[in-house]
């Protein structure tokens, strides 16, 4: 990728590697006590599609529960 592009890298292996990064995230947080939630499992799957960046990701949880 493109370290100054906006777009993610869709290739299989880009996807590949955000899949397991994702995945190894998600294991950590269940013996943390994670219970499923749609929204964050939304976004992950768009992040790992290549769909939206890391920074777009981390804005749209911390926006989700900023309090008002």
């Amino acid at each position: 990728m493109n370290v100054h592009s906006r777009r993610r890298d869709r290739s299989p292996e880009a996807i590949e590697k955000r899949r397991k990064a994702t995945e190894q995230a998600r294991a950590a947080n269940i013996r943390q006590g994670y219970v499923h939630d749609p929204v964050l499992e939304a976004a992950s799957a768009r992040f790992i599609a290549g769909d939206i960046t890391t920074e777009e990701f981390r804005e749209e949880m911390l926006t989700r529960f900023k309090r008002a």
